[in-house]
This record gives structure tokens, sequence and C-alpha cells, in this order.
């Protein structure tokens, strides 16, 4: 149980008295050296992951995926304002301000656990250069915002705690509701805020205090009816429509996305690997040695105050567990580049412990010299470790993945791409950029648009529904051919239902679908693409550019297949492997194009492997138990 009397010099800390100016600068001092970082690695334009669509719905104040990110949308609206720089460079911007305000929270709460700036200014350098956050701190995310945010009320409970000034969870509870609207990560930490309040005021529970913060943190809650407000100017990204109020309660609950929490067996041993795997994310993020002292700087601090060092302990392994339960993540390489954000609260609390650390170190009897060389290494070390990897000053792979592939479609031409890489930065780019008005996007939000549905008879709508499913697309597909004549191309080559005649014929990285008797001119697309670079070392470990030099191999390999040449077809499959990594999806597709390819022993091959990385992989096994019955 946390203390009452935090006067109690026995038990508080020694920072119970007010933050001076030597204590604002030092926090200043980091997070100013950490924005200069940021803003030399800062990506110029739209990159992989959510960012085209989170660059779109903040310039247009719309609605990105469940839950929507309210207070995130509206702050980042007002960066789009900046007069220089791309639209994208600018919220990009906002991820690195955001960024630094953490660093320079969590210096302040080094201090107000040590009253040792020099270790405070450390410990928050060492998580600005740590790999995970800093990387968000340069792209178009909402996880800096949402560290800022937790950072924030950490430290009010904390200060709080030792001056008992109620306006203090006054301002933590409104800020708790609008984060809320930053990340669902709030909802797993709400119950550890609570406990932590509840703990310090027992045993004489304040009900009617605690009924004003509730109120407080609703209040702030209230930036969810943004989603009806502007679904209703029916902006670029339109994520779920939430202009009805079951609409609504759909985004906010995630519904789309809900099959993600059901598709796999919540077991035992699944969740210690899901745990390991979570581990290992925090055994890279600082440099091993460098995260290691930092946990052994919590220890020490449980030492120094235990109800304090308890609740950062529960802050990082609550975030841990609790993304790791809700999600029951797979152990493929996208799912596991999925979860890599979700360890930030406890690198935060890492970085708390690097800050202790260096601080016991500088007490002891000529420690001094000992502390500043730990924190040479403490800051140095990741700052060199990670440049290279986080260095985003030149990333254009999703950029030009885009605009090849837009540039590339004929005029007036239906897109249909299938995955977010393939979908947001086109939307970005089109919406924001003015690139390719004339193309209609056919999916932004996952799902296909509505529109492409809503001139088919009142019997297919309503069986189809609002938002189409997967299942029902090779029939809207089929519908489509048969009543327009614009061009269509899909990054896909789904199978589309007998007696539509349609063929898909491979257009670069995409596909043109053919009606019959509809022909393509021949087009050399490779020599039309323009890339700023394809040089693998380029990609640095970033998921989006490995998987753009995949799908090219791919698409290359698929060519040279389909004309004959074994040989460079397989060496063009092997490459793709190489770019992705050893990855059992991607094992368990290559096989399936080896196996269309009449290659059996090489996709026999790729089922295997793709078994003895995942044995459970049920597509791998079934693939498998086909090629067998085929031989």
């Amino acid at each position: 149980m946390i203390t009452r009397h935090p006067e109690n010099a026995a038990t508080a800390p020694a920072g119970a008295r007010a933050f001076g100016a030597a204590d604002y600068g030092a926090a200043l001092t980091a997070a100013v050296a950490a924005l200069a970082v940021y803003w030399r690695t800062l990506a110029p334009t739209v990159t992989g992951e959510d960012s085209g669509e989170f660059i779109t719905a903040a310039w247009s104040l719309g609605i990105p995926h469940p839950p929507g990110y309210p207070t995130w949308c509206i702050l980042a609206h007002l960066f789009t304002w900046l007069p220089w720089g791309s639209v994208a460079w600018r919220v990009n911007l906002m991820s690195a301000v955001f960024g630094a305000g953490t660093v320079f929270l969590i210096a302040l709460l080094i201090i107000l656990l040590t009253r040792h700036r020099p270790a405070a200014l450390c410990g928050g350098l060492a998580l600005a250069f740590s790999r995970e956050f800093w990387e968000q701190a340069v792209i178009a995310e909402v996880y800096t915002l949402n560290a800022f945010v937790v950072a924030a009320c950490v430290l009010l409970l904390l200060r709080w705690h030792q001056t008992r000034r109620d306006r203090l969870l006054h301002v933590f509870a409104l800020l708790y509701g609008l984060g809320l609207g930053v990340h669902n990560t709030m909802m797993l930490l709400g119950p550890l805020f609570a406990l932590f309040l509840f703990s310090s005021d027992a045993p004489a529970l304040r009900w009617k205090t605690y009924g004003v913060l509730a109120s407080l943190a609703a209040l702030g809650s209230l930036v969810y009816l943004y989603l009806p407000l502007r679904s209703m100017a029916n902006p670029v990204m339109d994520w779920g429509n939430p202009e009805t109020l079951q609409n609504f309660w759909d985004v906010v609950r995630r519904k789309q996305l809900a099959f993600l929490l059901t598709e796999h067996p919540r077991e035992l041993g699944r969740f210690a690997r899901q745990m390991a795997v979570m581990g290992g994310f925090w055994w890279r993020e600082f440099r091993p040695w460098v995260g290691v002292f930092g946990a052994a700087g919590m220890l020490l601090l449980l030492r120094r105050h235990l109800g304090y060092g308890l609740f950062l302990w529960a802050v990082a392994l609550g975030t841990v567990a609790g993304s790791a339960f809700v999600q029951n993540f797979s152990f493929d390489k996208e799912w596991l580049w999925v979860m890599t954000v979700f360890g930030i609260p406890a690198y935060m609390v890492t970085a708390v412990g690097i800050g202790a650390a260096l601080s016991a170190i500088a007490g002891w009897r000529g420690g001094r010299w000992l502390a500043m060389a730990a924190a040479a290494v403490c800051v140095l070390s990741p700052l060199a470790r990670h440049w290279h990897h986080n260095d985003k000053s030149e990333f254009y792979w999703a950029h030009d993945y885009a605009l090849n592939v837009l540039n590339s479609l004929s005029a007036n031409a239906i897109y249909i791409p299938d995955a977010d890489h393939q979908s947001f930065a086109a939307v970005y780019l089109q919406a924001v950029e003015g690139v390719r008005p004339d193309v209609f996007i056919g999916r932004k939000c996952g799902y296909l648009e509505p529109a492409l549905i809503a001139e088919m008879p009142e019997p297919m709508r309503a069986d189809i529904g609002e938002f189409p499913r997967r299942r029902d697309e090779p029939r809207i597909i089929a519908w489509l051919l048969e009543n327009t004549d614009r061009p269509v191309y899909m990054s896909v080559s789904p199978r589309l239902p007998p007696g539509t005649g349609a063929r898909f014929a491979q257009a670069g990285l995409v596909y043109r679908v053919l009606r019959p008797g509809e022909t393509m001119e021949p087009r050399d697309y490779w020599a039309e693409y323009r890339w700023h670079t394809l040089d693998p070392r380029d990609a640095r470990g970033d998921f989006t550019a490995e998987l753009i030099l995949y799908e090219i191999a791919v698409a290359k390999a698929k060519e040279r297949l389909r004309a004959g040449d074994t040989d460079a077809g397989l060496a063009l499959l092997e490459e793709a492997r190489g770019h992705y990594g050893r990855d059992p999806v991607v094992l368990n597709n290559i096989g399936v194009l080896c196996a269309k390819a009449g290659l059996y022993d090489a996709a026999e091959r790729y089922f295997r492997d793709a078994l003895a990385l995942e044995p459970r992989q049920s597509a791998a096994r079934r693939n498998l138990e086909l090629l067998e019955y085929r031989k």
C-alpha cells in the first residue's frame, strides 16, 4: 500500500518540493536534444504502417481505423496548418514534438524520484534514442502522443501524492479522458491509476472526490463526439461511417477488428511465448546492457520507495501483458512488427530506471566518474546503434510505391488495393497531394468503398450490407465488370464467380481485370517505374520497405514463370524470401506460387519450411496435404 503521508522523510522521496528552474532546464535540455535528432531523421513524406491513413485523416479532419483516434486527429490537424514542408512532413513533425515532450516529462519524473538532474537528463535521452520510441517519433503515428499522455498522467499522480493538491488530480482526470481518444492503452492503465489513487487515500476513501474525477474523465472522453460530427461531413477518410448510433458504437468498440481477438486459441503456453517475444523487444530497445541497467535501477527504486516503484513496475508490465493478452498475436513477421510499439510504456519506465541507477552510482564514494561513464554509454550507445535504422530522412519507399502504381493505371481507372501499404499511401497522394484524381480508389478503409455498390439492385445491396465483407468481394467485382466500362485494376487476383469470363493480366505490381474481348497494350512497367532507391541496404530493417522489395521480386517471378523460365522464376522467389526473411506466411505463399506453376518439389520445400517455423500454421499444413494427394 502506498503511504498516505508523503511528508514523512522515512517514506517519501526527496522530491517533495516544487520543481525549480534548474529542474525544468535539465528536462528541457533533454527534450531539445531529442527534437534536434528527430528533426534530422524525420521522414520527408508518407511512410508505411498507418501513416497515409493518419495523415489523410488529420488533413481532412477525418476518421482513421477504429476506434477513430479523435484526440490525435484534432491535434494533428493543427500541425497541417504549418506553412512549410509537405502535409506528411508536418504530421510527422507532430510525432517528433510529442516524442520530445515525452522525454521532457520522463526527465521530470526522474528528478521527482531522485533530485538528480544529470541522471534525469541522461535517462530522458536514453529513452529518446531507444529503437522503437525513436522510430515512432519520426513518422506519422499515434504512439508518441500516447506516450506523452501516459507520462503526464503518471507524473501528475506522483506529484499529487507528494503535495495532496487535488487540482492536480483534476488535470489528471481530464487528461485521462482525452487520452482515451489517443489510444486504447489508456483503458489498460485506468485500473492501475485507480488502484494507485485508492491505495494512496486508504483507509479514508473520498467517494465525492472520485465522483468529480470520474466526471472530468467522462468530460474528456466526449472528444469521441468528433466521430459522428466529422462523419456527417463525409471526409476522405471516414472509417465505419459513424453517423448512426450503431455505427458509432461499432467504431468505438473496434467491431471490424474484433476477429483479431478470436481467430487464435487462448492458451497459457501461447501467452508465455507472446510475453517472451515482448521481452525480446525490450531486450533490443536500448542495447541489452543499457536495458538491464535500467531494470536494475527500477529494483533500486523499489528499495528507495516501494510504493512508487511498484506503481511504475505495474504500468510497465500491465501494458505489455495486457496488450499481449488482448490482441493474442501470432508469430509471423507482420504481427510481430505490429506488436513492437506496445512495449513503449515499459521502455519509458526502463528509462526512469536508468536515471535511478545513475543517481545511485553518483551517490557512491568516488562514483561520480563511474556515473559519467555509465551515462555516456546509456545515451551514446543507443544513439549510435539505432541511427541507421531510424534515419527516415531519405525514406520514400511507400511514396514511390504508391506513385508508381497510380501513374501506371489507365485513365479513369478503378483501383482496388488489398493491403494497407497498397492503399493508405495512394489515398494520401490522391487526396492531399492531388495525384491522379481521375482514379477511383476502391478500398480506403479496409473494406470496399460503399460507392462501388451504390447502384447495385436493392436485394444485392441488402445482402452485402453497408460495409462489404471479404467473402462478398468476388461477386461485387463481377457485378462491377458488367456494369461499368471503366478499367479495373487490383493488387491481387482473386477467384471470380464462374461465368464472368474475366481474366487477370499482370500490369507490373498490379493486375488489370480484362473483360471478355478486352485487351491491354503491352508496356514495360518496370522501365516506367521511378524509385529513389531499391537497394536492400536502404530498407534499413523497415517492414514496409522489405515488403515492397518482396512484392517486386514476386511480381517479376510470376512473369518469368508464365514465360516458362523456371530457373529465373525460382531465383526471384528465393530473392523475395530473402528480402522478407524466413516467415511462415511468406513461405506458404511462395509455396502456393510454385505449386500453381507445377513446381511441386519446390512447393513442398517451402510448405515444410513454413511448418518448421510455425507447426500450427493450418494453411501450410493443408497445402502440403493437397500437394501430397496430387503427387
